[in-house]
Formats: structure tokens, sequence, C-alpha cells
């Protein structure tokens, strides 16, 4: 009995055209609403600019001695 040899899957990649928009979706209701929800809340949103993080990741990583 052998074993069948495995198949490592590829990403199919489309190459676009120059001047070519790609049509994104529009969100679901239900996510959308819920970003909306979270913003007014004052939580944070995947995917939108966070001040405190930009703050952080912008001071250097040791204190100067």
């Amino acid at each position: 009995m052998s074993i069948p040899p495995t198949v490592e899957p590829r990403p199919v990649i489309h190459p676009q055209r120059r001047g070519e928009t790609v049509h994104r979706p529009d969100p679901e209701p239900v996510f959308t609403a819920l970003a909306r929800h979270w913003e007014n809340t004052g939580r944070l949103v995947p995917g939108r600019h966070d001040e405190e993080w930009t703050t952080l990741i912008n001071r250097p990583c040791w204190p100067c001695l």
C-alpha cells in the first residue's frame, strides 16, 4: 500500500490590468451597524486608526540611559 503524495494548495492570482478597478462588495449591514455601535461607545474598530497604538509603537523600545 502506497501513501498518496500530498499536494500543497496554491493561491490563484489573477493579474490586474492597468486601470482596472476591483469591485469590493458592500459590507453586510449587520457588520456596519456593529462597527457604528462600537465607534459610538468609544470602542476600537478593526481597520480604523488607533491613536493610542500609534503613540505606543513610536516610543523607543528600551529606556535611554
